[in-house]
């Protein structure tokens, strides 16, 4: 028997940054690692806007470069840092960088660069979609827990784009089989919310 359910959006909204990403102390590292100096008198506000004129100090790929070592060093080496801070100056590497593990940490970065560089970087492009999800039997009932699998929510995203979709051109294999190890690179935050007994809200933040 196959799962069935009644899925509604409720919200689906385009965003260019992911929020609470980045919090006051991120701000504050990321400007000790600039070498911005005493940050005493600044407001939580005031730390933002001084990473972004700090940044503005540097070529947008030594900027990039800079961001990409403050964020990402314990999980790339230089070089591919230094390739990447390049890249980012015309490529989307929140959707096209090879590892996809990485395209929400790359996401991240390139929002930051874009807010001080808008001229020099792409524009980032991510959604936030809200859902309400009603199984129609107790089988699928079963798939609606708090702790939602990554496998099966893309599937169900899925289920409900057309077959032309990027989802679909670049996972048609899982999409189709009974593995799909890389769901949870797939969708990047998942919030859950139980609605009644059979439904679920589903908050999904993910590459447009």
């Amino acid at each position: 028997m196959v799962n069935s359910f009644h899925v509604e959006v409720l919200r689906f909204t385009n965003i260019l940054e992911i929020e609470g990403a980045r919090t006051t102390d991120h701000y504050s590292s990321l400007l000790d690692a600039l070498e911005f100096g005493d940050q005493s008198g600044l407001s939580d506000d005031d730390k933002r806007e001084m990473c972004l004129m700090s940044l503005q100090d540097h070529e947008p790929a030594e900027a990039a470069y800079q961001v990409l070592k403050h964020d990402m060093h314990d999980v790339l080496r230089d070089g591919q840092m230094r390739n990447a801070a390049t890249e980012m100056l015309d490529e989307k590497l929140w959707e096209e960088y090879a590892d996809s593990s990485l395209h929400e940490q790359m996401f991240n970065a390139g929002s930051l660069l874009y807010a001080a560089f808008p001229s020099s970087f792409p524009k980032p492009g991510a959604v936030h979609v809200v859902l309400s999800v009603t199984a129609n039997d107790a089988k699928s009932k079963a798939l609606l827990t708090p702790a939602l699998n990554e496998s099966f929510l893309v599937r169900l995203l899925a289920d409900g784009m057309d077959d032309r979709a990027a989802l679909h051109r670049l996972y048609h294999e899982e999409l189709a089989g009974q593995s799909f190890p890389n769901a949870a690179e797939v969708v990047w935050i998942v919030r859950t919310k139980p609605l009644s007994d059979d439904a679920m809200q589903i908050e999904v933040v993910s590459s447009g």
